[in-house]
C-alpha cells in the first residue's frame, strides 16, 4: 500500500469519528505528524569522504538555520530559492566538516535562531578515513610527473603532502587516489628517497599515511650531436641532430647570436622523431661568428629529464685558413714536397691557377682535401723561394675565404758527405756549408762518452742552416759532430776496437799502450798510428781541406787550449775571454794530470801546420749552445 493510500485511509478513519474528536485528530495529523516526522525524528546519512555529504530536506528561509550543539560538522542549507536577494527555501541541507571526521554516528542538528522549534535531527555514519596503498608505486619514479598514491576511496575531505629530505610537495586529489607535485621539490635523479605521505585536516591533526622507499628514474642525457662543444662549424647546417639515450617526448630549444657582446635569438625549431631530437634553422647562419644552442625542459617517454639544460657553443667557420705548413724557414730540401694544411676541407672543382703561386724557381701544384702541396723542382742549394694563397680560396662548402696568405723559405744550404765508417760500419757524416776557399773545421765526439761535444756541434749545424748568409763569401764550414759513433751508441770513451782515438794520430809521440783517465790501457793507443777507421777518417778529411782552423769539441774543463800552431793561441785566448773559460795554450802539462800522445791536435800541427783549438766543455752532457754562440762564429770569420 503506498503512503498516499495510508494516509486516505487514516482520514476516512478520522471521519467517521464524533465531531469532538474528528477536529482534534486532523489538527494532529496535518500539523503534528508531518513535524514528528521532519522535526523529530533523526534522519541517518552515510557521510562521504569523496565530496561535499547533503541530503533533500525543504528548508524555510534558510538563512535563519544555526548548527545546534558541539558537533565536528556543521548544517549548511544549499539549493536555494530566492525571491529577489532574499533566500527563502533550500531544497538540501549539507554537512561541512569543521574537524576530522572520525569512524562512528556524529549527531547533527539544525533549526531556525537554532532554537527548540523546528530543529531537524541527523545521524551522520563516518567510516574510517580512506587508507593510502604505497605500494602501488611501482619501480622508479620519474621526478618529473606527479606521483600518485593510491587510496582505498576517494578523499575530498582531508589535506595531504609528501614529505622527503625536508622537503615537502603538495598534493591533489584524485579519484580513489592523491597525485603529488615532485617536481616543485626538484629530486635528484637516480637516488634513493625515504617519502612519507602525511594526512591532514586544516593543517592540523596530521597524521602518516603511508612510507615508503622509493628510487628516481635516472636522468636522461645527450650522448652524441652532430655539433660538439667548442667546435667550428665549416658546413651549411640547415639542422642540428641530438642524440638521447632514451625517447624523448618534449623538449625545448634555444638557439642564440652571440657577437660583439650581443646575444641575438635565432629562428629555429624542435622536432622530435623516433625519440630524437632535431633543431631546424630557418635562415642560413652568419659565418664567423659564436652561437650557443640550449636544450631545455626534456622530458622521456619514462619521465625522465636531464640533470641541467645541455648547452653547446659553438662557431660557424669564415673561408679556408691555413693552419699549418711542412717546412721551417730554412733547410728545406731542393725537391721537397712543401705541404700547406687548411681548417677545413678545400672545394675539388674551383681553378686555383691565379690563386695558388710559387716564386723562386720553379714547382708543382696539386690539391688534396685541406691541402695545397708544392712539389719543388730541383731549386739551388740555399735558395729563397716564397709561396702564395690569396683571397679568394673556396672551402668544399664553397665558403669563400678573404684572407690572403704568403710563407717564405730557403732551400738546404749544406751538403752531408759521408767521409767514412767506423769500426762497426756507422757512417762518419760531414756537413758543408759555404763556398769559399778558406775552411774552418769542427770536429765533435772523438770520445764517445762526451755526448755534450756531439749535441753541440748538431746546434750549430741547425745555426748554419738558419742564417747560412752570415758565412763570408771567402769561408767554408765544415762540422763533423760524432766523429765516434760506436763509441756515441755506447756511452763509451773508446771505439769498438777500444781504442782512444785522440791518441791514435801519426805523431812523433804517438805510442801504442797508453795512460788514460782510467789507467794504462794496453794498446790504447792503436795497434799503429792509424789504425783505426775513424782516425783516417777524420785525417783524411783535414789533409784534403787543409783548414785555415780546427776546433776539436771534448768534455769536461772549461778550457780552450790552442795546439801551438799559426794563430792558434790568439784564437784559444778569444774564444776562452767570449765564453769565460780559461786559456790553457801552452799549459797541457798541468791541465791533464796524465800523460798524452799521439792527439788529433798535435797531428794537425806536425803534420798539416793547421792551428786548432781544443774546447773542452763544462759538462759530459749538458750543453748551452747559446752561451757559445758569439764565440762560435767569431771562429767561423777569423
Amino acid at each position: 500500500m503506498t503512503l498516499k493510500q495510508n494516509i486516505t485511509s487514516i482520514l476516512k478513519d478520522i471521519w467517521k469519528l464524533p465531531k469532538k474528536v474528528t477536529i482534534p485528530s486532523l489538527v494532529f495529523v496535518i500539523f503534528v505528524v508531518p513535524y514528528i516526522v521532519f522535526f523529530v525524528v533523526s534522519k541517518n546519512i552515510e557521510f562521504s569522504y569523496g565530496g561535499t555529504t547533503c541530503t533533500n530536506q525543504l528548508t524555510l528561509f534558510p538563512d535563519l538555520h544555526k548548527t545546534v550543539g558541539q558537533s565536528r560538522f556543521r548544517v549548511e542549507p544549499q539549493d536555494i530559492f530566492r525571491l529577489g536577494k532574499m533566500p527563502v527555501m533550500a531544497s538540501k541541507m549539507c554537512f561541512i566538516a569543521e574537524k576530522a571526521p572520525q569512524e562512528g554516528v556524529s549527531a547533527v542538528a539544525s533549526a531556525p535562531f537554532g532554537a527548540m522549534l523546528f530543529r531537524s535531527h541527523f545521524n551522520l555514519k563516518v567510516a574510517d578515513p580512506p587508507l593510502a596503498n604505497a605500494s602501488s608505486i611501482k619501480g622508479p619514479v620519474p621526478v618529473t610527473k606527479p606521483l600518485k598514491v593510491n587510496l582505498t576511496t576517494t578523499d575530498r575531505i582531508f589535506e595531504y603532502k609528501l614529505v622527503t629530505e625536508g622537503k615537502t610537495a603538495s598534493c591533489k586529489p584524485l579519484e580513489m587516489a592523491v597525485a603529488c607535485d615532485l617536481q616543485a621539490i626538484k629530486l635528484e635523479q637516480g637516488k634513493d628517497y625515504k617519502i612519507s605521505l602525511q594526512r591532514a585536516f586544516k593543517g592540523e591533526d596530521v597524521v602518516t599515511a603511508a612510507s615508503k622507499n622509493i628510487t628516481t628514474l635516472t636522468a636522461t642525457t645527450i650522448t652524441d650531436s652532430s655539433v660538439k662543444k667548442g667546435e667550428t662549424v665549416f658546413s651549411r647546417p640547415k639542422s642540428f641532430e641530438l642524440v638521447p639515450d632514451k625517447k624523448i617526448v618534449k623538449a625545448d630549444a634555444l638557439l642564440n647570436k652571440v657577437k660583439d657582446g650581443k646575444t641575438t635569438k635565432i629562428d629555429s625549431k624542435v622536432v622530435l622523431e623516433d625519440g630524437k631530437l632535431r633543431v631546424d634553422v630557418a635562415n642560413e647562419l652568419e659565418r664567423e661568428t659564436d652561437y650557443t644552442l640550449t636544450i631545455s625542459n626534456v622530458e622521456a617517454a619514462d619521465g625522465s629529464s636531464l640533470v641541467e639544460p645541455y648547452v653547446v657553443s659553438f662557431k660557424m667557420s669564415g673561408g679556408p685558413k691555413v693552419t699549418g705548413v711542412s717546412v721551417g724557414k730554412s733547410g728545406v730540401g731542393l725537391s721537397a714536397k712543401v705541404v700547406v694544411s687548411f681548417d677545413q676541407a678545400l672545394s675539388p672543382t674551383q681553378d686555383i691557377g691565379k690563386l695558388v703561386t710559387f716564386g723562386g724557381g720553379s714547382a708543382s701544384i696539386a690539391r688534396s682535401g685541406n691541402q695545397i702541396i708544392y712539389g719543388l723542382n730541383n731549386l739551388p742549394k740555399c735558395a729563397d723561394f716564397t709561396i702564395t694563397i690569396a683571397k679568394g680560396l673556396n672551402s668544399a662548402y664553397d665558403i669563400t675565404s678573404n684572407e690572403a696568405w704568403s710563407y717564405s723559405s730557403r732551400t738546404v744550404c749544406h751538403t752531408v758527405s759521408t767521409i767514412g765508417y767506423s769500426k762497426r760500419g756507422r757512417a762518419i757524416n760531414a756537413y758543408f756549408f759555404g763556398n769559399g776557399a778558406s775552411t774552418v773545421l769542427y770536429v765533435g765526439a772523438i770520445h764517445g762518452n762526451e755526448s755534450s761535444s756531439s749535441y753541440i756541434l748538431n746546434d750549430w749545424i741547425n745555426e748554419l742552416e738558419a742564417n747560412a748568409k752570415n758565412i763570408p763569401a771567402n769561408r767554408q764550414i765544415v762540422v763533423v759532430p760524432t766523429a765516434n759513433p760506436d763509441g756515441m751508441a755506447a756511452g763509451t770513451r773508446n771505439n769498438a776496437g777500444n781504442v782512444n782515438l785522440n791518441r791514435n794520430f801519426a805523431t812523433s809521440d804517438w805510442k801504442q799502450d797508453i795512460n788514460d783517465t782510467n789507467g794504462t790501457v794496453p794498446s790504447g793507443g792503436g795497434t799503429s798510428p792509424m789504425s783505426e777507421p775513424e782516425t783516417r777518417a777524420i785525417a783524411d778529411l783535414s789533409s784534403q781541406l787543409r783548414p785555415r782552423l780546427v776546433l776539436s769539441y771534448h768534455a769536461v774543463g772549461s778550457v780552450a787550449i790552442g795546439n801551438e800552431a799559426g794563430d792558434s793561441g790568439a784564437l784559444a785566448a778569444k774564444y776562452a775571454s767570449l765564453v769565460g773559460y780559461n786559456n790553457g795554450t801552452g799549459n797541457s802539462d798541468e791541465i791533464f794530470d796524465y800523460e798524452i800522445s799521439g792527439t788529433y791536435d798535435d797531428w794537425l800541427a806536425q803534420k798539416l801546420g793547421s792551428p786548432s783549438i781544443i774546447i773542452e766543455l763544462g759538462s759530459y752532457s749538458y750543453r748551452n749552445f747559446g752561451h757559445h754562440r758569439q764565440a762560435f762564429w767569431a771562429m767561423a770569420t777569423s
